[in-house]
């Protein structure tokens, strides 16, 4: 009896982690394209028509699509990638208008920046390519969204990415140079053009090695300690708005740039974890227990979220993904920290597990303390005697 129910437990575990991975696939096609359909997984996925069809149900009951007008076709809920900005503004005895129009080719802003493209769009803002009039150098604006400009905490956000990130002046933060507000109160920021990808697109063609997840977890660690040691929380770590720029002027292949300090906020303020309103702020997926729960705040925060993201770059799915939202919490709250060497697709060093359950953990303090600590604990690990990843029983997108 003891060996068929460890039969059955190593049965369903297999199953899920297989589910999670599949999961995981149809996410990175949904972000492709503003359409999904069964068919259309089935081709990518090389599923049978059914199951693509239970694949489809499973993700739309997760939240990660959702129905689209026809009932056979469905549309990803997370908005298409842009380069993400930080931006903002500066505050305006007039209100946004909430009915301002999207802005036209050719439009200047502030005298300066004259509109050349349409970069992309996201759930609260727009971002364009523009260039300086008087030095010619390109930049990218983003601008707040009608309707997303109605709301007084959304203008506050934006208002923080700007002055955080362009008072940080860190090669691993996005930089800002000017915000302002333009005639009929359309609130902008002007930030780098960056050249490159995010993180959340280079991980839907392929879960990475251990080598270049660690220098990308390296870099993110120095540009975390800089802002912590400003006195300021990201609180939203997540693989989006985390940016893999080209190297212009650097004898690097790319920078990590850490982007979006929307939901930034100073240690001293962040005594909850909690807007205004009282919602819990961030992203399940990536959330400490503690930012769940709606306490407190630290620096340790942060290195979690990064640690999530850490585990999923390697493994293809984070640390507590499951059906539901409800489930997530659950786990991440209550679960013990699984291990990335027995979920990665690609051999992972030992000592990196170690490493990721250690910032993984439910009590922050025993976490690592700053990310210096959590980011010489990564440079420590090295190549030697890796461990080969779980069995490929499933076919991989990339």
């Amino acid at each position: 009896m003891p060996l068929a129910i460890c039969a059955l437990v190593i049965t369903w575990g297999v199953k899920q982690r297989a589910r999670f991975r599949r999961l995981g696939e149809l996410a990175a096609i949904a972000r492709q394209t503003s359409v999904l359909t069964v068919p259309q997984v089935s081709h990518a996925l090389r599923l049978s028509l059914a199951e693509a069809d239970r694949l489809v149900l499973d993700a739309s009951s997760l939240g990660l699509i959702e129905p689209g007008d026809d009932a056979a076709a469905y549309a990803p809920t997370v908005a298409q990638s842009y380069p993400p900005s930080p931006f903002a503004v500066t505050p305006t005895s007039e209100p946004p208008r909430a009915s301002a129009p999207p802005i036209s080719t050719g439009t200047v802003l502030g005298e300066a920046y004259r509109i050349e493209e349409p970069l992309g769009q996201g759930g609260m803002g727009a971002v364009y390519a523009a260039r300086h009039l008087r030095t010619g150098r390109r930049y990218a604006v983003k601008t707040i969204l009608a309707g997303a400009s109605a709301s007084e905490e959304a203008i506050r956000r934006f208002e923080r990415e700007a002055t955080a990130a362009s008072a940080l002046g860190h090669p691993g933060i996005v930089q800002v140079h000017d915000f302002n507000v333009a005639p009929g109160g359309l609130f902008y920021l002007v930030m780098d053009l960056l050249e490159g990808e995010t993180l959340e697109q280079r991980m839907k063609r392929a879960a990475l090695p251990w080598a270049e997840a660690q220098r990308i977890a390296i870099d993110l660690c120095a540009a975390l300690g800089a802002a912590h040691e400003h006195g300021l929380l990201h609180r939203d770590i997540k693989p989006s708005n985390i940016f893999l720029a080209k190297a212009i002027r650097s004898a690097a292949a790319e920078r990590v740039v850490l982007v979006d300090f929307g939901l930034v906020k100073s240690i001293a303020e962040s005594s909850i974890g909690l807007t205004s309103t009282g919602a819990v702020v961030g992203t399940p997926m990536y959330m400490s227990p503690e930012q769940a729960r709606g306490e407190a705040l630290d620096v340790r925060s942060d290195l979690y979220s990064l640690a999530a993201v850490i585990f999923e770059a390697m493994t293809g799915a984070p640390p507590f993904l499951d059906r539901t939202m409800a489930s997530v919490y659950a786990r991440l709250l209550h679960d013990p920290p699984p291990r990335a060497s027995q979920s990665a697709r690609k051999g992972v060093p030992r000592a990196v597990d170690d490493v990721l359950v250690r910032a993984l953990a439910k009590d922050r303090a025993a976490r690592y303390p700053t990310a210096r600590a959590f980011g010489e604990a990564l440079a420590g690990v090295r190549e030697e005697a890796p461990v080969a990843g779980a069995p490929n029983t499933e076919r991989m997108s990339g």
